[in-house]
């Protein structure tokens, strides 16, 4: 399957972790990976991440714990720890 999410189906496969999942405090260990959505799991003062498939549309985001964010998205860095949910293979 692509990393395209194009059907209903394919976006609950991916919201219920069935891609797998990292739990992230250095996002440097996940250059690379793409995922449809993040969940702060503390207070993340500093979320920078991109998301487009290409990788042009940079944001940065001040979390609270419990807050999530869904698209096509690339993590930057993080302070703080999240659980990030992949894409699909």
């Amino acid at each position: 399957m692509s990393k395209d999410i194009r059907t209903d189906h394919e976006y609950q496969v991916a919201e219920f972790g069935d891609f797998g999942f990292r739990i992230i405090t250095d996002a440097s260990s996940i250059q690379g990976e793409r995922f449809s959505s993040i969940m702060a799991i503390t207070d993340c003062p500093n979320l920078e991440f991109t998301s487009t498939r290409k990788g042009d549309n940079y944001g940065q985001l001040n979390l609270k714990a419990g807050m999530i964010i869904y698209g096509d998205l690339t993590i930057e860095a993080v302070s703080g720890t999240v659980i990030a949910y992949l894409r699909g293979e």
